[in-house]
């Protein structure tokens, strides 16, 4: 077998004369998961302080294609291993993964949808739909906020086909923006008229999103540009909301609630 440094953190390892098919899949991720525990056994890097030693582990993220299809050049074959590599990242790191077409089909949509989603925002094509909440008399106490996004070419798409994207590449900040900002705007007309002026808006707001350090402000901005009703507007949060960095999370919370704001946990307990 050879192994090579690409440069950085990147190599690769060729192995050779692998006949059998069936024998060759099992014996290269048997080579993958033994390479991954080598280099995932503890080692120390340097003393501590106090001359301690302090203990450091990595992992590796293994992407594997085969050669010998014909017309697959060098440059198509590391390509292919690449685009295997990360999706062992995508999978959750110190992972294996085999390329195939439905892998690479994959990885082409994504990088699409990613460029549709960025001049989405820029073009205005969501919108917000509104289902109502009814409480114990069954009568109409506020509406929860879906977003929607008409695609020029898909039609309407849930968010299920596109949030995990914008969380993941970070749009998920001014698309959450604009959501909160026609969000407000639509309370403020509520609240001019006597028949809707009780209702609330229910809005989910992304982990990523509320972790941002000026969320407080840029809330409480857009309710002092649209004079939406505070009391009126109550904020969806996913429990990872509140995972990490707890003492800003209350502080943010603490200063959104002064301004009348209302809370509750969404998806709670479901592992999102």
């Amino acid at each position: 077998d050879t192994a090579a440094r690409l440069g950085g953190d990147e190599f690769v390892v060729i192995l050779e004369d692998l006949d059998d098919v069936t024998d060759e899949l099992l014996h290269v991720k048997t080579v993958a998961d033994r390479i991954s525990r080598e280099l995932y056994r503890p080692f120390q890097l340097l003393r501590g302080s106090g001359g301690e030693t302090i203990t450091y582990q990595c992992s590796a993220s293994i992407g594997i294609s085969a050669f010998g299809e014909p017309g697959v050049t060098a440059t198509e074959l590391l390509r292919r291993a690449d685009t295997a590599m990360y999706q062992a990242k995508a999978a959750g790191r110190n992972a294996v993964c085999f390329f195939d077409p439905a892998m690479q089909a994959a990885v082409t949509e994504r990088a699409t949808l990613h460029a549709d989603l960025r001049e989405a925002i820029r073009a205005g094509q969501f919108e917000l739909h509104y289902q109502v909440q009814m409480d114990a008399q069954r009568q109409p106490s506020g509406a929860e906020v879906l977003l929607r996004w008409q695609h020029p070419d898909k039609g309407l798409i849930h968010p299920g086909g596109f949030i995990d994207l914008a969380e993941e590449t970070g749009l998920i900040v001014p698309l959450g923006h604009w959501v909160l900002a026609t969000a407000c705007r639509q309370l403020a007309q509520w609240s001019q008229r006597a028949t809707t002026a009780h209702l609330r808006l229910a809005v989910n707001v992304s982990a990523r999103q509320f972790r941002q350090p000026a969320f407080a402000d840029e809330v409480q901005a857009l309710l002092e540009e649209t004079g939406a009703p505070a009391d009126r507007l109550k904020l969806e949060l996913t429990e990872s909301s509140l995972l990490e960095d707890t003492t800003a999370v209350i502080e943010r919370m603490e200063r959104l609630r002064a301004l009348g704001i209302r809370f509750s946990l969404d998806d709670f307990g479901t592992g999102y």
